[in-house]
């Protein structure tokens, strides 16, 4: 005995888009398992398939309180052909538009008389004067960044942190000098030990 082969995503897609079009009616997810179990598509699947259908735009949904609603009619399928024709139509008038401005510009351009050796070498010329003046401009630039807000913020922090630094070694200098004449009471004063160090 031959098993009996499942459908496959697309045929779910078409089985169930179709059973929704004959109905022509709203449906909540727990109708439509039961449409498609009626269909041959098994429950576990039809949310995925209404997803992709939601996804492609075939089937609408809605939620109304705590139901979700979902529906594909099938004129609604025919507004959305009209709809993107014309949007398809817009966008090639569009096109169409552009090709015959560019048309036309390419036209003048190439009517228009090549420039002469000398004027070429002027505009040689001119080029390289500014690209020397555009280095210049991001030398100036370079610069510029090494004083920026960046760089003091920078500076801010390092001067706080070298402060800390600072400040725990004369603690920690305080602390040897204590011990120091402490272990040494009698024999060194503060101000001979201040005076070596």
């Amino acid at each position: 005995m031959s098993k009996r082969k499942g459908l496959s995503f697309d045929e779910k897609k078409s089985v169930l888009l179709a059973a929704m079009h004959n109905e022509a009616s709203f449906f909540t997810l727990k109708e439509l398992e039961n449409l498609g179990k009626s269909k041959g598509v098994i429950p576990q699947a039809v949310k995925e398939v209404i997803d992709a259908l939601g996804a492609d735009g075939e089937v609408q949904t809605d939620k109304v309180g705590s139901q979700v609603f979902f529906w594909a009619l099938p004129s609604q399928q025919a507004s959305a052909l009209r709809n993107k024709k014309q949007r398809i139509d817009a966008e090639i008038e569009k096109l169409q538009a552009e090709l015959e401005r560019l048309q036309a510009e390419h036209a003048t351009l190439s009517s228009a008389p090549l420039p002469s050796e000398q004027e070429a070498m002027e505009l040689r010329a001119r080029a390289i004067a500014e690209g020397k003046r555009c280095e210049q401009l991001r030398a100036q630039v370079a610069a510029f960044e090494r004083c920026g807000p960046g760089r003091l913020a920078e500076l801010k922090r390092q001067t706080v942190t070298a402060k800390e630094a600072a400040n725990r070694w004369a603690d920690n200098i305080c602390a040897i000098r204590s011990l120091f004449i402490r272990e040494r009471r009698g024999e060194v004063t503060t101000a001979q030990f201040n005076e070596t160090f």
